[in-house]
């Protein structure tokens, strides 16, 4: 019980830090918050990644086998835009910058 909790917390830290590193090394992408707000980001993340994200996979599981996995990309693009557009906190300008974050909460996720 402990080790399933302290998987949660994990990921929600590894989410908060995803947005954090985001921020920072990415130009187009800014979240103006305190240390409250990233947690809250990253519990929402955490939930829109283990609720939705395997829904929408299900859903599309030919167009990820035809792309080889590619649209995974894609899917998380799409998570990440409706993060975007449910935290007033986040901003992200542009295609270019939701792909780099993207591609950084899908290795985030993936540890």
């Amino acid at each position: 019980m402990i080790g399933f909790i302290f998987k949660i917390l994990l990921r929600i830290g590894l989410n908060a830090g995803a947005i954090y590193l985001a921020t920072n090394y990415i130009p187009g992408v800014n979240f103006s918050g305190n240390l409250k707000d990233y947690a809250i980001f990253g519990l929402v993340a955490f939930l829109a990644n283990s609720i939705i994200k395997p829904i929408i996979k299900l859903i599309t599981k030919p167009l990820i086998w035809i792309t080889f996995g590619l649209f995974s990309i894609i899917i998380n693009m799409f998570i990440l835009y409706g993060l975007d557009y449910y935290f007033p906190n986040l901003v992200i300008n542009g295609l270019i910058p939701l792909f780099w974050a993207s591609i950084i909460f899908a290795i985030a996720n993936i540890i």
